[in-house]
């Protein structure tokens, strides 16, 4: 029998989506999602959601978490310091306190695998993927993965620059699975995927300046998890083996909107989205 694994995108405050999803899913499998899982993969907020499972927390403990502290991780740096040309949204300190108070130890501490996308600005490859092979702490190579380019600063190991692993793999399904191909997983899996970002409409047209192109890329294509990883998924371990969790909505929701509106709405969202797909997914996770 094919064993779950579980893949989280990048998306800022509306992780709170998915955690939703994988309270209702926990409650009607009557047992923790990271019992059922045999690893994990994590970009960005996706990162976050990804290792506190590794970590052995339920989903319910997990959104507590998140939710309340959505207020300290996106705290505004003081005005006078925002002025400046480099200086990003949000101070990421907060953030760095809630996870280094969560996520005790080094990434190699955890018994299962772990995958986590990063970004190394100025080493040969910018490409990092995190795991439970490395000697690095938890914490910071989660912090490293939240590190999106003007909201929050960069993080460094020794010289090396980090920032956000969406800048090349938002959605981490495949690096999921090729981690699990160089750790010489033998055993028969399937993935159950979150969009967290969800399916929203694109309707850019036109001609755009240099900042136009540059905001439609990060908003449409860094910050966007496209279906290629689903696609490519679906080819390596058949379409019956992969589930993808993505409502669709009729407008974007701003990754870092963490008003009371904005997340009830984001939570209603996933709710409805589970009520629609509920016997599909609990079967999937079942079987």
């Amino acid at each position: 029998m094919a064993k779950l694994a579980i893949s989280i995108s990048g998306g800022g405050a509306l992780g709170c989506g998915p955690l939703q999803f994988m309270c209702r899913l926990e409650s009607d499998l009557g047992k923790k999602l990271t019992d059922q899982s045999v690893a994990f993969a994590g970009t960005s907020t996706g990162a976050i959601i990804a290792a506190c499972l590794a970590e052995g927390m339920s989903a319910h403990d997990i959104f507590d978490l998140y939710k309340s502290n959505l207020k300290k991780i996106f705290t505004k740096y003081p005005w006078y310091k925002r002025i400046t040309s480099t200086c990003p949204t949000y101070d990421n300190s907060n953030l760095k306190k809630l996870l280094d108070s969560n996520l005790k130890g080094k990434m190699k501490d955890w018994k299962k695998p772990v995958f986590l996308t990063s970004t190394f600005t100025n080493a040969e490859s910018v490409e990092k993927v995190f795991n439970n092979t490395d000697e690095d702490p938890k914490w910071k190579a989660v912090l490293s993965s939240t590190a999106a380019p003007t909201y929050f600063d960069p993080v460094y190991f020794d010289k090396i620059c980090a920032i956000d692993g969406g800048m090349w793999s938002n959605d981490p399904t495949m690096c999921l699975q090729a981690g699990l191909k160089s750790q010489s997983y033998k055993g028969k899996y399937k993935i159950l995927t979150f969009n967290t970002g969800m399916d929203t409409p694109n309707e850019a047209t036109g001609n755009k300046t240099l900042v136009g192109w540059g905001a439609y890329l990060l908003e449409e294509w860094i910050a966007r998890s496209g279906k290629s990883n689903y696609f490519e998924a679906c080819a390596n371990l058949g379409k019956d083996n992969v589930f993808r969790a993505s409502p669709k909505v009729e407008k974007k929701f701003k990754m870092d909107d963490i008003s009371d509106k904005t997340i009830n709405k984001v939570i209603e969202v996933w709710d409805k989205y589970y009520d629609s797909v509920r016997d599909q997914v609990v079967k999937f996770v079942k079987e």
